[in-house]
């Protein structure tokens, strides 16, 4: 049985900028130039703190109608260039949402803002979970049921987890994984009961993922 459900929001906040909007020079060299900083916000979705990324950790791509005008790998690194006055685009990313596995979170946000010359604005950015979640439990009578069984749950794209577990170590549940979004995931393992006879589960697709959900895979035996 495959259940799912909708993670508890939280937030982690950072400013990348002074004020909220001030001269930055009123000299030649500003003429036309202005500059913005940003005020960050990551709302994945997910309710284990450590999966959710510093804000100076993301990457950030500034471009406007001619193509990129400034990247930074990490916002630690932003210097809040000056840029001549117009519209541009922000784009914030965190990770790769086709890597898999458990330390896999990938977060996206993008922002269209307007330079005003000879000032410094700041821009409220929110970005959110792309990929999806998912981990795995066994109900108690599971537990009970069979004395040890390994499991493996593999995406579409191919990528496996493992998970074993034992009367002497149950497997009560697992670390969040996570995959893409509106991937189909297939369940297969094995199992010994406890009469010592060992079952095969053949490979089965339990279900396909949704972006910004966190799936929960529980066994049953019955």
């Amino acid at each position: 049985m495959k259940k799912s459900k909708l993670l508890t929001i939280l937030t982690i906040t950072a400013i990348w900028a002074s004020g909220c909007s001030k001269d930055v020079g009123s000299g030649p060299q500003a003429t036309g130039n202005g500059s913005v900083g940003f005020y960050c916000t990551i709302s994945p979705a997910v309710d284990i703190a450590e999966y959710i990324p510093g804000t100076e950790n993301l990457r950030l791509e500034i471009s406007s109608g001619i193509g990129t005008v400034a990247s930074y790998d990490v916002m630690s690194d932003y210097d809040q260039p000056l840029l001549q006055a117009g519209d541009y685009q922000a784009d914030f990313f965190y990770g790769n949402p086709d890597t898999e596995g458990e330390n896999a979170g990938c977060f996206k946000g993008t922002k269209q803002f307007t330079v005003v010359a000879r000032k410094t604005t700041t821009e409220q950015v929110s970005l959110s979970l792309v990929n999806s979640v998912y981990s795995l439990s066994c109900s108690e009578w599971f537990r009970q049921y069979y004395t040890d069984y390994d499991l493996t749950v593999r995406t579409e794209s191919g990528f496996r987890s493992g998970f074993s577990g034992s009367t002497a170590k149950p497997l009560t549940g697992t670390l969040p994984v996570f995959v893409k979004a509106a991937t189909k995931l297939f369940l297969s393992g094995s199992a010994t009961k406890t009469n010592g006879v060992k079952v095969e589960f053949p490979e089965t697709e339990i279900g396909t993922t949704a972006a910004r959900t966190w799936h929960t895979i529980l066994l049953d035996a019955g």
